[in-house]
């Protein structure tokens, strides 16, 4: 584990920098008139990155609970909101396989995918149920003989 910095003295700016340093990276929200300014922080410490990815996870999965128990709830919802939220569900489920899989524990990336999954088959469900009640009902015309 080394680096090195080399820094301005004049102006204060680190002009090189280089790190030898596996970990989770992330550029954190900077405010224009904060006193010091963060272009990236790379955390170490596993478990200090299995809490900053699953509050990160949290937010994103609460904000996509409510979008889906929204449409659940809706009885006029059409299907295109369904299929919205399907895309979203894969996505979520491509950056936990994908992207977090190195730091994040098996425990969670499980919990996470099972309840991705739950509301995966339920947003099927309800949007069989859609698709069949949208199906128009066409009567058949039973004749007899004509001549």
């Amino acid at each position: 584990m080394s680096y090195l910095i080399k820094k301005d003295n004049k102006t204060n700016v680190i002009t090189y920098m280089e790190y030898d340093l596996k970990g989770y990276k992330f550029t954190p929200k900077s405010k224009e008139n904060a006193k010091v300014q963060v272009k990236e922080i790379v955390v170490v410490n596993p478990q200090l990155i299995d809490k900053i990815l699953t509050l990160k996870l949290n937010s994103m999965f609460k904000k996509l609970v409510a979008f889906i128990s929204e449409y659940l709830a809706d009885d006029s919802a059409d299907n295109g909101n369904g299929f919205y939220a399907l895309s979203e569900i894969d996505r979520l489920k491509s950056i936990i396989i994908n992207k977090y899989q190195n730091y994040l524990a098996f425990e969670k990336q499980k919990m996470f995918l099972e309840n991705l999954a739950y509301l995966e088959k339920q947003i099927n469900m309800k949007m069989m149920i859609n698709y069949h009640f949208q199906m128009p009902y066409e009567e058949e015309q039973i004749q007899g003989r004509g001549r």
